[in-house]
């Protein structure tokens, strides 16, 4: 019994050292915490359920990634621009990442330092029963969540864009009829279109994105570790359990 308990004591011993070293040289603005600023409207990666929890791909991946290295996850939820400027160390970061659907690009390189990605999209344009395809964009009113790459694409190309600052807003205004299609990230769109009845998603002719964790500029201790983790869920098969959990 004693050669027992010594072996589950000398095995906790090792898990917490483990956590210890995981963490160790980790740099964070909150002692044992991992504040990440996200906008939680945008299903399936991030989103409130019937008790207002925010859950979805991002928070239950990025809750798995903390415990890895020691740390405990905790959201700070905005919309998507505030979201965005929350975790710039140039703008006083409050928070230590952006977890939020977040496309790797070139001028954002310049403001967060990137985790590896953990999954690809592109853009997709919702509408009533489907009716707005990527021919018909130079003539129809295209509702943008502000801040996302679905803005800059329709801002570089199109002349009838509406800003909007949650998704929620501008999928009201599609209902509305305030605009005529909402162009968005595909995985998203499709959860919108589950959502709300009447709707369809066409495809576009946009590139291939890359979803990644935007960290604070710098902390270069902070992304390794959660690149570690991010290869081992990878492998494992968690990271693709994750994304199918959410899209049934």
């Amino acid at each position: 019994m004693m050669k027992k308990l010594m072996a589950c004591l000398m095995a906790l011993c090792m898990i917490l050292s483990l956590a210890a070293a995981c963490a160790e040289g980790i740099t964070t603005l909150e002692e044992g915490k991992l504040i990440y600023s996200t906008s939680p409207d945008f299903p399936p990666f991030e989103y409130r359920d019937d008790n207002d929890e925010i859950i979805g791909i991002e928070p239950e991946l990025i809750a798995l990634i903390a415990e890895k290295i020691g740390l405990t996850a905790e959201p700070l939820p905005m919309d998507f621009d505030g979201a965005l400027l929350a975790a710039r160390v140039d703008m006083g970061a409050k928070a230590d990442l952006i977890v939020s659907g977040v496309t790797v690009t070139e001028e954002r390189k310049t403001i967060y330092d990137f985790t590896n990605p953990y999954t690809t999209i592109t853009q997709a344009i919702v509408s009533k029963d489907g009716a707005v395809t990527k021919d018909q964009l130079n003539d129809v009113i295209i509702g943008v969540q502000s801040g996302t790459t679905g803005q800059i694409y329709a801002e570089d190309n199109f002349p009838n864009v509406t800003k909007y600052e949650t998704y929620s807003l501008a999928f009201q205004a599609l209902q509305n009829g305030q605009v005529d299609c909402v162009l968005l990230d595909d995985a998203v769109g499709g959860a919108y279109v589950k959502k709300i009845p009447g709707l369809a998603s066409q495809p576009t002719d946009c590139e291939i994105e890359e979803y990644a964790f935007g960290v604070n500029k710098g902390n270069t201790a902070l992304v390794d570790a959660i690149n570690g983790a991010l290869a081992e869920l990878i492998e494992d098969g968690t990271v693709e359990a994750i994304i199918l959990k959410y899209n049934e």
